[in-house]
């Protein structure tokens, strides 16, 4: 091995050795009770934060509630080492009789996530690279397959009591517009997307109903093995592309489960930003006695910024569509849009509060969700948000009665 050679071995070998004591010396530590910094504008919710590592929102950094582990955190943060934790619990209440158990109810659920990040570069490994791993934990009754019975589910974080390896990938960058992502990975994380209609805690603003109610998606709360690419020419212009696994719950790649292919490109400007993309699916599938050999979809986003309020806050609008055959599937589109408005109350700089129509079409009716949500951040590390839902027509049925649905929210990051 030439001189070169073994320096460059001998510096890997130190930066993967320092990664792995700075790694084991947290277990040593006392924990503080408080952060250490302020600032925090908001703990991001689970697909915003994963998103925000690729440069999708602002990553806003924050020591949590067990703050900064005597600069440990810092350390391990300049040499490529990221780790996060956030309990969010929530209580879920339906005002009016359930469609499945014909009762009110009020439920307790609530999820873990646990995320560990590696910058190769920072940890002085080689450029562009990153590690990504997440854990999910879920717990807790299931408000709207147990007792409401909507199809858009009401809670984005109602999912089966488990823990699981949720997301495990590994993305490279090529140059400064071009990155792969190959591993099990959250198609909504990168797809899909809406800044604004993030806000809500409606499922169907994360993804459309469209899509997720009609096949199987690598979305929350099971991540399939998938391939991305990713191409950014400009700052304001992207196009993306990926294939997943037909069917993630079974995490198997199995030729009768067939693949989920993505497309999706969108353009920025200083006030708005504007998405449009073609999913298609290729298992066969069997509707109202007919064959297909496969499914397809389109998509579109709109997230418009009105105009600023004060020095901090700001209203902005978003509008999002999808639509499917309608020969083929029983969720045949979906309309969402609404106001985000950021900053309102003088002394509230980083809280949110947001209203939303949320309309799922069948072959016999439509449910339709209006929503109504505050997200206040009361500490570096804890947000509350409160959020109202009135569901017409649940299940898509015009002989269904609204049913209005009442969540508490609470995230802790840790």
């Amino acid at each position: 091995m030439s001189e070169v050679s073994c320096i460059e071995a001998n510096k890997v070998k130190s930066s993967l050795f320092k990664v792995i004591i700075l790694s084991m010396g947290l277990l040593a530590l006392p924990i503080p009770t408080v952060a250490d910094d302020s600032g925090f504008l908001g703990h991001p919710s689970t697909s915003e934060r994963e998103a925000s590592i690729h440069g999708h929102n602002d990553d806003i950094d924050s020591p949590g509630l067990t703050g900064n582990w005597g600069g440990v955190r810092d350390l391990l943060k300049k040499n490529g080492v990221s780790f996060e934790a956030t309990y969010t619990g929530e209580i879920a209440s339906n005002f009016d009789p359930g469609l499945i158990s014909n009762q009110k109810d009020s439920i307790y659920l609530d999820n873990i996530d646990l995320t560990l990040t590696i910058d190769t570069e920072k940890a002085d490994l080689w450029p562009g690279g990153t590690f990504f791993i997440y854990g999910l934990a879920n717990s807790g009754r299931n408000p709207s397959e147990g007792v409401i019975g909507d199809l858009q589910t009401a809670s984005n974080i109602e999912a089966p009591n488990t823990f699981l390896l949720y997301e495990l990938w590994y993305e490279q960058e090529f140059s400064d517009f071009t990155s792969v992502l190959f591993g099990f990975h959250d198609l909504n994380s990168e797809f899909y997307i809406s800044e604004y209609s993030s806000l809500f805690l409606n499922s169907s603003p994360g993804v459309g109903a469209e899509m997720s109610g009609n096949v199987p998606v690598s979305i929350f709360a099971k991540t399939g093995l998938a391939v991305r690419l990713h191409f950014s020419p400009t700052d304001n212009w992207y196009i993306q592309t990926a294939a997943y696994d037909g069917d993630p719950a079974t995490r198997s790649l199995k030729s009768s489960e067939g693949k989920m292919y993505i497309i999706e490109s969108g353009i920025s400007t200083e006030m708005g930003t504007y998405k449009a993309g073609y999913w298609m699916h290729t298992a066969n599938i069997t509707f109202n006695g007919n064959n297909f050999s496969g499914d397809y979809g389109y998509f579109g986003i709109v997230d418009q910024k009105l105009f600023d309020i004060g020095e901090h806050g700001d209203i902005g609008a978003f509008v999002r569509w999808g639509a499917v055959p309608s020969n083929r599937n029983e969720i045949i589109s979906n309309l969402q849009f609404g106001l985000h408005m950021h900053g309102l109350i003088p002394t509230r700089d980083e809280d949110d509060f947001g209203i939303a129509y949320i309309r799922a079409n069948t072959h016999i009716g439509n449910e339709t969700v209006y929503e109504f949500t505050y997200r206040a951040v009361l500490s570096p590390w804890l947000v509350i948000q409160p959020s109202f839902q009135f569901i017409q027509n649940p299940g898509g049925d015009p002989a269904n009665a609204t049913i209005k649905v009442g969540l508490l929210r609470f995230e802790i990051a840790l």
